[in-house]
């Protein structure tokens, strides 16, 4: 009930179909099938979405789990009929806490549980310290960039540090300095490193409505962590070499 309710003001992000069929599809996608270093978004952030399904669905008899359909588009699948997934319990001293627990329970351990289940969606429950004394839109940024650089082995130091100077340097940017940006190209897989990276953002507004919201949503939200065109520069400059210092402007 809860769910539906959150899901009719616009308030979670796949979760009510997840709890009432079972269901999530993402037909679209922005990506280079002739790109074999990158793979297909949809599997990139299938571990973590094997987790957020185990802390959504409780487990049966035996522990099994029911099977998630997914309808998730990449370069091979035809999407004719859904791919059946096994929700995954991610790794959590004394177990995944209880949706009753997460959702409607008080006080400051409860809100300690949202957080590190969150984080142990994407495997990072051991980095908990570090990213809470970030503020709260670069501890996301952080934790989709660390899962990405866990999940992807092409990335490369030069991609890192265009996705680092892309969240330190935006903050300081006035929407007129970014609309005033130009290019002098356009590189491919830094187009596709970004499409990447702002589906991610839509796998952390699912664990973040799963997990009782240990983030606001504004602040996942791609317009306070990213611009297509600050990271294609930044993208550019690092693979050209350019020192540190000039990337982050200072």
């Amino acid at each position: 009930q809860l769910a539906k309710e959150q899901h009719i003001r616009s308030e979670n992000y796949t979760i009510f179909n997840i709890l009432s069929n079972g269901e999530i599809e993402c037909s679209n996608s922005l990506e280079d099938e002739c790109d074999t270093e990158i793979p297909g978004q949809a599997l990139i952030y299938r571990p973590a979405r094997q987790h957020i399904y185990s802390v959504l669905l409780e487990s049966g008899k035996g522990g099994a789990y029911p099977l998630v359909k997914e309808w998730f588009v990449y370069f091979g699948n035809p999407l004719q009929q859904p791919e059946l997934i096994q929700p995954v319990q991610p790794s959590i001293p004394g177990g995944t806490p209880n949706l009753k627990t997460l959702w409607f329970a008080k006080g400051p351990d409860v809100e300690k549980q949202r957080y590190s289940t969150f984080l142990a969606c994407f495997d990072l429950q051991d980095r908990m310290e570090e990213l809470q004394a970030l503020e709260a839109p670069v501890a996301a940024f952080c934790c989709l960039l660390a899962y990405l650089m866990m999940q992807v082995s092409s990335l490369s130091l030069e991609d890192l540090n265009a996705f680092v100077a892309l969240i330190l340097c935006l903050k300081g940017k006035s929407a007129a300095q970014l609309a005033g940006l130009q290019l002098a190209q356009v590189d491919s897989r830094g187009v596709h490193l970004g499409a990447v990276f702002v589906r991610g953002l839509t796998t952390l507004l699912m664990a973040n409505s799963a997990c009782g919201f240990p983030f606001r949503m504004d602040d996942l939200m791609p317009w306070e962590v990213f611009d297509g065109k600050l990271f294609q520069e930044k993208y550019q400059r690092s693979h050209r070499g350019c020192s540190l210092e000039e990337l982050l402007e200072g």
